[in-house]
């Protein structure tokens, strides 16, 4: 038997040169894979699909919205309590330009909404030129997780760009949280409404599928014989040309032999109820929210006398709480920098930019309380500001007198401040002016005349004397003090005659002629 030959090893192949890696593009909206925060269910409710029921857009967008035209303050608190602009480099970063894409209404808009949709709303600070905080970069919740240490300490795990969990410091992230029941992240408020928002789904579904399919025909055509199925569809098909659609409604029919027309009437109760929980479910929401859904276009609740109750309810109520919620992480981030008596505020005053109206009403109290100059109303308008020196003084309503002289007057003149005579009249005596009477307890010639009890004073001259009278009711004097220039005051009572001197015979009396000039050349113009 022929003996057989060992076969040789095969050789061996050199390994194929590898390919380099595709680049992976990591989109910045929610992940679809599975992850470690929870799996994406397509049947379940989430921010994608509640953000698609408009009653959840309009809310979230109105929200969004007034939380981004409010400018953010960033003040420093003196030791003497108070508040002047906090020059910080960082300032610039959070009030004006976050990053090198967006501005800063982009930026607190797209935050706010993450944090109205999905519980949470995260923005990575990045350091650079201007210092720890020279950009705000955006974090999509979805790709955020939160963890809390043993010592209760927080950090977090952003999915980067390159496909990779990065672990960021407490110190690094700004987290903005909706309601919680942990303290360390916002609940989604997507899974909080499911109920209603399920609802608005399906009628939404309910809505598509009966115009779709279930959309009832406008009529019916009888017929007392039997016709075959290839006459029934080409009748069909002859009445749908003929008068289908809206350009063919109202033209005259004209139907087959032994054939009759009959419309269907449509079920208005049927209609009217959907209509009806399709509107419930915008004020459903709205309370979700804090909202007043009269501001969302909800007709029914808006009265003539609650329009304006409705907006002060969405200050209070709905803004305020926002107002705080945006402003704490920002102080938590800057106060371990620049001190504790760093914080910022979101001015609500930027709501009014669109209502002169109510700017005006606001700077005339501002005004009328002594609390604003002109330049500053004027730096707030961006007008530019009046070299004057009186533009940066503080008026009242004492004739517009400024503070100093209006402190004066509120402190009663005491004693030897006045003048027992002024203008021909003297202390104690009873004077009359337009609509009262009374008597004289102080005269002034040089100063402020203020009366006790009362905010206003009169300033005081030479050439205008002013009286502090008590007044007088029936004759007699009553509790109430008044100040009154001397020109207003008349010793007779007002529209009676003065008495004219009297007339003195120079035969009875010849002395008290000489002591009256006007009698005595009187007399001697009549001798």
């Amino acid at each position: 038997m022929p003996r057989s030959t060992p076969k040789k090893p095969a050789a061996r192949r050199p390994p194929a040169p590898r390919q380099p890696a595709a680049p992976q593009v990591i989109s910045v909206r929610g992940l679809s894979i599975r992850g470690p925060w929870g799996s994406f269910d397509t049947g379940s409710i989430n921010a994608e699909t509640a953000i698609k029921v408009t009653s959840i857009l309009a809310v979230v967008r109105w929200i969004s919205q007034a939380v981004a035209v409010m400018p953010l303050q960033i003040m420093r608190t003196l030791p003497d309590r108070r508040k002047v602009d906090a020059a910080i480099p960082a300032g610039y970063v959070f009030r004006k330009r976050p990053n090198s894409w967006q501005s800063a209404y982009d930026f607190y808009q797209l935050v706010t909404y993450w944090t109205a949709l999905h519980g949470n709303g995260y923005a990575r600070i990045l350091p650079g030129e201007r210092g720890w905080a020279s950009e705000l970069r955006p974090m999509h919740p979805s790709r955020v997780r939160v963890h809390r240490a043993s010592d209760y300490s927080v950090y977090y795990e952003f999915w980067n760009d390159d496909g990779k969990w990065e672990t960021l410091d407490a110190s690094e992230v700004l987290h903005w949280r909706w309601l919680s029941d942990n303290g360390v992240y916002g609940l989604p408020p997507a899974e909080l409404c499911g109920t209603s928002i399920g609802l608005a789904r399906r009628l939404d579904q309910a809505a598509t599928a009966y115009w779709d399919h279930s959309g009832r025909p406008d009529m019916v055509v009888e017929t007392d014989e039997k016709i075959p199925d290839e006459a029934v569809a080409a009748l069909r098909e002859a009445m749908h040309q003929a008068y289908g659609g809206a350009s063919n409604r109202g033209k005259t029919a004209v139907l087959p032999r032994k054939t009759r027309l009959k419309t269907i009437e449509q079920n208005t109760m049927e209609q009217s109820q959907f209509q009806e929980l399709r509107d419930a479910i915008l004020a459903d929401i709205c309370r979700c929210w804090g909202v007043p859904s009269t501001l969302l276009g909800d007709h029914r609740m808006a009265r003539w006398s609650n329009v304006e109750q409705e907006h002060l309810s969405a200050q209070v109520w709905g803004l305020l709480p926002w107002q705080r919620r945006m402003e704490g992480p920002i102080d938590m981030a800057l106060q371990p920098v620049y001190g504790e008596d760093v914080y910022c505020k979101l001015d609500n005053r930027g709501l009014l930019r669109a209502d002169t109206a109510s700017r005006v009403a606001l700077y005339q109290g501002l005004w009328n309380q002594g609390a604003i100059t002109p330049n500053e109303i004027r730096d707030l308008e961006d007008l530019p500001l009046l070299d004057s020196p009186v533009a940066n003084e503080t008026f009242v309503q004492l004739g517009f007198s400024t503070l100093d002289n209006a402190a004066a007057a509120a402190t009663p003149a005491g004693p030897g401040a006045g003048v027992p005579e002024a203008g021909g009249f003297s202390e104690g005596q009873l004077v009359y002016w337009s609509d009262g009477e009374g008597t004289i307890e102080h005269l002034m010639t040089d100063g402020v005349l203020g009366v006790e009890g009362s905010p206003y004073a009169i300033t005081a001259t030479e050439s205008e004397p002013a009286a502090s009278v008590r007044v007088y009711e029936d004759g007699e004097p009553t509790a109430f003090t008044i100040g009154k220039r001397v020109a207003e005051l008349s010793a007779t009572p007002i529209g009676e005659p003065a008495a004219a001197p009297p007339v003195v015979d120079p035969s009875e009396d010849p002395l008290a002629v000489a002591a009256s000039g006007t009698t005595l050349a009187s007399t001697a113009l009549n001798g």
